[in-house]
């Protein structure tokens, strides 16, 4: 055979042959991997995620389905104590339901973390977005557990709201402080959800914790104003709409916004942002150990902590994402969105989550009062 067509076999043999083996070896690792883990998650063909009631987490959550339709997503809505306490007596019972769970801190990690069913979270990232946190607050990615890989925190917002206030007897701008709310007139008018439930000790710790309130804020608080208090956050504001109290702390911000636009005479009150914390809420995932749906887990966790992901989850929950890399003006609430270069106390972090001296002086001072 002449040179010429022995080289020219050559080629049509390397471009038949080589040139898709050469593509193939091409391709970035992580887009192979991410390739082949979509394929696993819709063989696999469903994922199951505890996360908190709520139709805006739910719908930030089955988002999800829009993007990958071919893996089923089971919503499973409950406080973070109930969907926990679940998990754990599944466990207990040799079931294996759950892939994610989605919830507050304290609950992931006074229970499940303590109870170790997570799995450490980094060695799922497969998105090199997702593997890279110059896109977070602060570049960095904000884990809450004392290990620093097992609970992170998706959301922040600032909080140094105090509560809600009748307009019709309250100046909203006369309580500027924390402190403001000691004053002898407010003694006996005032109400607050019962502060030694779990959903709301977060908001105990941040008093508790917080140098410019501390200890001595707090017993004050229950000690000596003849605070009441309940467990029906409707009734709290009703209560305060129609003029049984004239101030309701620690009320639920969306609650009053809800009241407001029906027409009831109550609105929020701030203190003084040094006085605030970040608040992750329900923001906070983590990975289940031993996840019957892992490669649909993995899909999930690289969506959601995607811009794609946390786009649509700000969108719908109307709560500030920790991904800066995101446009903030669908946001209702600017205030929430914390500034760079200032400091915030972080209610979730380990060295904030010990609430037994919280607890203690709730107690203490509950008990002088009969409350």
């Amino acid at each position: 055979m002449p040179r010429q067509l022995t080289s020219l076999a050559a080629v049509i043999v390397f471009l038949l042959l080589g040139a898709p083996l050469y593509a193939a070896e091409g391709k970035p690792g992580w887009q192979a991997e991410w390739e082949k883990t979509i394929a696993g998650a819709e063989k696999e063909g469903q994922i199951t995620i505890y996360a908190p009631p709520g139709k805006q987490y739910q719908d930030a959550v089955t988002a999800f389905s829009q993007y990958y339709p071919k893996i089923k997503l089971t919503y499973v809505p409950g406080s973070g104590a109930s969907n926990a306490q679940k998990l754990m007596a599944e466990r207990r019972a040799g079931k294996y339901l759950p892939d994610v769970f989605i919830g507050g801190s304290g609950t992931l990690i006074e229970v499940l973390f303590a109870g170790k069913v997570l799995e450490p979270m980094a060695p799922h990232f497969i998105l090199p977005e997702v593997k890279d946190p110059s896109g977070w607050f602060e570049k960095k990615l904000l884990f809450v557990d004392a290990d620093g890989q097992y609970v992170l925190q998706m959301q922040a917002s600032v909080q140094h709201d105090i509560g809600a206030c009748n307009t019709k007897t309250v100046n909203p701008s006369e309580i500027k402080s924390f402190w403001d709310v000691l004053q002898p007139k407010w003694k006996g008018k005032m109400a607050a959800f019962d502060p030694r439930d779990r959903g709301h000790i977060q908001r105990m710790r941040s008093l508790y914790y917080n140098p410019n309130l501390g200890p001595e804020y707090l017993r004050r608080l229950f000690e000596e104003t003849d605070i009441t208090l309940g467990r029906d956050q409707r009734q709290l504001l009703d209560w305060v709409a129609g003029g049984k109290f004239q101030i309701y702390l620690f009320a639920t911000s969306s609650d009053v916004e809800d009241a407001k636009k029906q027409g009831l005479p109550v609105s929020l009150f701030y203190g003084q942002p040094k006085e605030g914390y970040i608040s992750g809420q329900f923001g906070h995932i983590a990975l289940v150990k031993q996840m019957p749906h892992p490669n649909a887990a993995n899909v999930f966790l690289n969506w959601v902590l995607s811009r794609q992901g946390q786009t649509e989850w700000q969108k719908k929950t109307d709560n500030n994402t920790l991904r800066t890399d995101i446009p903030k003006d669908m946001l209702s609430d600017q205030n929430e969105i914390p500034k760079p270069g200032e400091k915030y106390l972080n209610a979730s972090l380990p060295q904030y989550q010990d609430i037994k001296p919280v607890l203690k002086i709730l107690e203490t001072a509950l008990a002088k009062t009969g409350k």
